[in-house]
């Protein structure tokens, strides 16, 4: 087994925002690991519609802490043995993060997409 298709198999990405970052952080996911990637967003995001294993959570950076809290402990709990890794790419869920760094930090691997995808 390729490393590829083992990452694809541990890795279970969730992406904050639907933004040109969000938008590579999907295509980046795919192409390196062989892996979807479920996205968390406030906009329509009609371009993710058409790639193949996305699935889309509209639940936007205004939401209620404990509500988007609750969307994203849905997810951790729908990883099961992969690694429930949370990707931020959309400023707008910057301080949401902050916020509830530590509860996060317990649930995910946290990453921002500048890590991801090379940027400083």
């Amino acid at each position: 087994m390729k490393l590829k298709e083992l990452l694809g198999e541990c890795l279970f990405p969730v992406i904050l925002g639907s933004n040109t970052e969000g938008h590579a952080c999907v295509r980046r996911m795919e192409k390196r690991y062989g892996v979807g990637s479920t996205v968390v967003t406030g906009k329509r995001a009609l371009t993710l519609r058409f790639l193949p294993d996305v699935k889309l959570i509209f639940a936007p950076p205004t939401l209620a802490d404990e509500f988007l809290l609750s969307v994203l402990r849905d997810l951790e709990d729908e990883s099961g043995f992969r690694l429930p890794l949370l990707i931020e790419c959309d400023t707008a869920y910057h301080d949401f993060v902050v916020r509830n760094r530590a509860e996060l930090e317990a649930r995910f691997i946290l990453r921002h997409a500048r890590e991801l995808l090379g940027g400083s």
